[in-house]
């Protein structure tokens, strides 16, 4: 009878540490210019960082509808509280392959902008960064599309490709996702 209280117990506890830890770093967060933080994501094996104030929501994943004639890299429709958005298979427009799926990938909507908004399939989530943890890395090389920013380091080493969103909203080949019938 004492285990299972005690199991309880503990439990209680994780949970309450568990929401003190988050409450912690909403604070930060907000103490954080939107400027100058990053929604840090992972396309394939691609590092991406999404502009905060140029992203939307992030999606549990769910698997859009496809729509007929559109370009490979167009994955589909999805029902987004009630409104149709368009998913884009990002590791696939960017010539990289399809985008790898696994438990806890999620759908990242671009742009705040209603009329705007897509969404685009991501490995994963991994969090926020912010631009005073970031550095040019040793070695930069010039970025292949307009609407890839600059490239930087986080402070564990790892490599990351800043998305200029809006350039890529704008890119007509982003923009042609549907494709002429044969």
């Amino acid at each position: 009878m004492n285990a299972p209280r005690q199991d309880l117990r503990t439990r209680q506890t994780r949970l309450q540490d568990y929401q003190a830890m988050l409450a912690r770093r909403l604070r930060e967060a907000r103490n954080v210019p939107a400027a100058d933080s990053y929604l840090a994501l992972q396309v394939g094996q691609r590092g991406w960082l999404l502009p905060l104030a140029q992203t939307g929501e992030v999606l549990d994943m769910r698997q859009p509808s496809r729509v007929p004639l559109t370009q490979p890299w167009y994955a589909g429709l999805v029902n987004a509280r009630g409104s149709l958005l368009g998913v884009v298979d990002f590791g696939l427009f960017c010539g990289e392959g399809p985008t790898p799926l696994q438990p806890g990938s999620k759908i990242v909507v671009l742009s705040r902008q209603v009329e705007r908004a897509c969404g685009i399939l991501a490995t994963r989530v991994v969090g926020l960064r912010h631009a005073a943890d970031l550095r040019a890395p040793a070695q930069d090389a010039a970025a292949a599309a307009a609407w890839e920013g600059r490239r930087v380091d986080d402070g564990d080493g790892r490599a990351w490709q800043v998305l200029d969103v809006r350039a890529l909203l704008d890119a007509p080949a982003f923009l042609q996702a549907g494709r002429v019938a044969a």
